[in-house]
């Protein structure tokens, strides 16, 4: 049976006046970054007050002064919202640890999940086929044209772009699966990479259902199932499984956001 999750939503004020860990995630789309946040609190069993930001959100985006998600706040820390120093920091306070201690181990597996959630990593790619959808067939698959066209600027998005991602992304995923060794890439219970690799597997391994995300507007449901199609069939079964292992036993579902 799954443990409590950690996460507790509250709205904004009640996030500013907070002490602690306070995240801001993504509300309207299962998107990876968040939700990999929210698995390795859960993993590592960090208590932490969440708000969820949808676009266009002034308040919020003036408090972390991005205008995306995730972002870590933690006491008078400084805000976090790169993968690197969140997994890195909530290794650091949390009862149980998500990184290995070794100087070599570490490095490893910081490298693996670059290639997981890093620039042009898996993550990347499937948003990249998302965008490439939705503009190749006027946003009949993929995001809408809009949305579509917004995010290309921010993912280099371009048509040779997402021929070198279908090649990077076969390489990267049989990468990954080369580091699983057993039930978990953490040993004998998951760490950073079982979370980052399932929940950036999310929009790859299957279409998301209504029954897997029910918060989820079927029109961004559409949007995800195009990284189904161009990438579905790459990953290995060994990453499928290990996807289900971890939803099963660590993570919860559905997937709330």
């Amino acid at each position: 049976m799954l443990a409590r999750m950690t996460v507790e939503y509250v709205d904004l004020e009640t996030a500013m006046a907070a002490k602690g860990t306070r995240i801001v995630v993504n509300a309207i789309v299962p998107s990876p970054w968040s939700e990999a946040l929210k698995g390795c609190l859960h993993v590592a069993q960090v208590p932490a007050l969440a708000v969820r930001r949808a676009r266009d959100n002034v308040a919020i985006d003036a408090w972390t002064g991005i205008d995306n998600a995730p972002a870590v706040f933690h006491d008078r820390e400084p805000i976090r919202s790169n993968w690197a120093a969140i997994v890195a920091f909530v290794d650091r306070v949390g009862r149980m640890r998500i990184l290995p201690d070794g100087l070599e181990e570490r490095a490893d597996a910081i490298g693996t999940l670059d290639a997981i959630a890093g620039e042009g990593g898996i993550g990347w790619n499937a948003r990249l086929a998302m965008i490439d959808a939705g503009i190749t067939s006027d946003g009949t698959a993929g995001f809408p044209p809009q949305v579509a066209k917004y995010l290309a600027r921010r993912y280099g998005y371009s048509p040779e772009a997402v021929v070198t991602a279908r090649d990077r992304m076969a390489r990267q995923l049989a990468f990954v699966a080369g580091k699983l060794r057993g039930e978990w890439f953490g040993g004998e219970s998951p760490n950073a990479i079982d979370v980052y690799s399932a929940t950036f597997l999310t929009p790859v391994a299957a279409p998301i259902t209504e029954a897997d995300c029910p918060d989820m507007a079927p029109m961004l449901r559409t949007a995800f199932a195009s990284a189904h199609v161009a990438f579905g069939p790459m990953v290995p079964k060994t990453l499928v499984e290990h996807r289900e292992r971890m939803f099963a036993t660590h993570l919860p579902l559905p997937i709330r956001l």
